[in-house]
């Protein structure tokens, strides 16, 4: 069987995400983002050096061993070359380099994990290649590709732009524009303007943006806004300013982008039905496809019977993609349903010991079955704790081995976390972990769709009766973004969340990243430590260690 380093990244500003997978023996053995080593978030214009470093150290194998390097990028210039010399000048060696478009790694980081023997795909984002959204078919003979959008006809662009425009980063605020979504507010017309759709297409209206936003032009730069004055006179209100209050205008903005970017993915899957393929399967990739709300109108429309979105649609799922579509190229895939992300970084308890000592922190040793049991009372007693344990999560989302928890029965909670943890805007909610064979009591889960709700990618709707239960995980609109956990996947957190409910009544847990603001998710012991002591947590544990102030 052939040995795939896949990559993503590259040496312009505008490449991100950069991360690094390899597979080995027909199995993913590891998947690394630059960022978590850098400790820069998305790792802008680079390669990724440390994350290579890693997925060779977990294959235990050194580059000389590895068949195929492939990189999502079929259309970057001199991509090859400055590749073969990033390779021979920082591993002395470069195997056979492979270059595939952005948008089929994409497709084959949802496809050929989805456990589907056929499936429609949609892949959206700002841009990749020289396209923003393409549809797909795929079965066990390929992926086929049924139509495109180039920019500036991209989902990615609008939802980006909207963001901008309510005074957050495009890139990595999307998120907030999708929490103030949920608000009851009325429609806004010029938004509504933004993104022309028929039953059939969509398209950018382009008189709204920048005019740099042509295929084969540059775009504005991150200090630049991606709308033009135009929009601005439209629409009557200036671009709101980072920090500043929220009105009901900005929520009729980011309301009516939401609604939008839905009615255009719902014109998309029309477009597939229409096609010459059939099927009864979705998956979803690409950055869009990391707005859970989205994901939970087309997981309840039930226009499928099955559904996956892929839990690292980033860029930062380039490198698995690009594997997995080379792997089984060759007949080295075997690989069903993606059943896990904790393809990262874990440390022994050696280790974690050593560091401990090294910055003279004071901690007590518990087995595994206590451990357990004191974090869940302490969480019951209204304590914020952290977890560092384990191998740590691919993708955005903390799964609980680099988690921060809390009890979700708090009405007060939510705003403690955000504003002395987190940092952040007070409307952004936070996520319930909740155990498998008690999420059907919590939430309302669509009727005749299989969707991955095991990975925070789409949004669930609460049962009423249990809301006030679970108050401090609930969105203004009623829904959350659960993460459903499965005692085979993750033991030790399950056991958390169990000995809670024994305390508690309440299967349930808040749980959200182990970071401080503006940085990725920790990584090793003295990146959590640095958490543990610039944010007001009462305790971590790390390993089988448990530490407190």
């Amino acid at each position: 069987m052939k040995t795939i380093l896949g990559i993503n990244g590259g040496t312009r500003a505008g490449n991100q995400d950069s991360s690094a997978t390899i597979i080995a023996n027909g199995q993913i053995i590891a998947c690394a983002e630059e960022e978590r080593f850098t400790k820069i978030k998305h790792a802008p214009g680079v390669l990724p050096e440390n994350s290579i470093k890693f997925c060779l150290q977990q294959a235990n194998i050194n580059i000389q061993n590895v068949d195929f390097v492939v990189f999502a990028g079929a259309t970057y210039d001199s991509m090859t070359q400055i590749l073969t010399n990033f390779f021979n000048f920082k591993f002395k060696y470069c195997p056979k380099i492979i270059l595939i478009d952005h948008h089929l790694a994409h497709a084959s980081s949802a496809y050929y994990v989805s456990g589907f023997d056929n499936s429609y795909i949609i892949t959206a984002d700002f841009s990749g290649d020289n396209r923003s959204t393409v549809l797909f078919y795929a079965d066990r003979t390929g992926i086929k590709e049924i139509t495109n959008y180039s920019k500036p006809n991209s989902l990615g662009l609008f939802y980006a732009a909207i963001t901008q425009f309510l005074g957050f980063k495009y890139d990595n605020d999307e998120c907030k524009t999708m929490a103030l979504a949920g608000y009851n507010s009325k429609t806004n017309s010029i938004v509504s303007q933004f993104l022309n759709i028929t039953d059939k297409t969509y398209s950018l209206n382009t008189n709204f943006l920048d005019s740099r936003i042509m295929y084969g032009k540059s775009n504005p730069s991150r200090q630049e806004p991606l709308f033009n004055d135009y929009f601005i006179k439209q629409i009557q209100k200036t671009a709101r300013i980072e920090n500043n209050g929220i009105d009901d205008f900005y929520l009729s903005v980011a309301k009516t982008a939401q609604e939008s970017l839905e009615k255009a993915y719902f014109t998309l899957l029309k477009q597939l039905k229409n096609s010459q393929y059939k099927s009864n399967n979705l998956c979803l990739a690409g950055g869009v496809a990391l707005n859970a709300e989205l994901n939970s109108k087309l997981a309840y429309s039930n226009e499928f019977d099955n559904m996956f979105v892929q839990p690292v649609a980033s860029d930062a799922g380039l490198s698995l993609g690009g594997a997995l579509y080379v792997a089984n190229k060759y007949n080295s895939l075997q690989i069903n349903r993606m059943n896990s992300v904790y393809f990262g970084s874990e440390f022994s308890n050696k280790e974690i010991k050593k560091e401990l000592n090294r910055v003279k922190t004071k901690y007590i040793y518990y087995e595994s079955n206590m451990l357990t049991k004191i974090i869940a009372k302490r969480i019951a007693q209204g304590q914020i704790g952290a977890i560092f344990n384990g191998k740590m999560e691919y993708g955005p989302r903390a799964l609980g081995n680099r988690s921060i928890i809390a009890d979700p029965r708090s009405k007060t909670i939510k705003n403690i976390l955000n504003k002395e943890f987190k940092q952040r805007e007070t409307f952004q909610p936070f996520a319930p972990s909740v155990l498998e064979e008690y999420a059907e009591e919590y939430f309302d889960f669509p009727n005749n769709t299989s969707a991955n709700f095991e990975f925070m990618v789409i949004n669930a709707k609460i049962k009423q009766h249990r809301k006030n239960e679970i108050i401090a995980t609930i969105h203004i609109n009623n829904t959350a973004r659960v993460q459903i956990v499965k005692k085979d996947r993750n033991p030790f957190f399950y056991d958390i969340i169990k000995q809670f409910g024994y305390l508690t009544n309440t299967n349930v847990l808040l749980n959200t990243s182990l970071n401080k603001k503006g940085f990725p998710i920790t990584r090793t012991p003295n990146d959590a430590l640095n958490v543990f002591y610039t944010t007001p947590l009462d305790f971590m544990v790390l390993g089988n260690y448990i530490i407190e102030k």
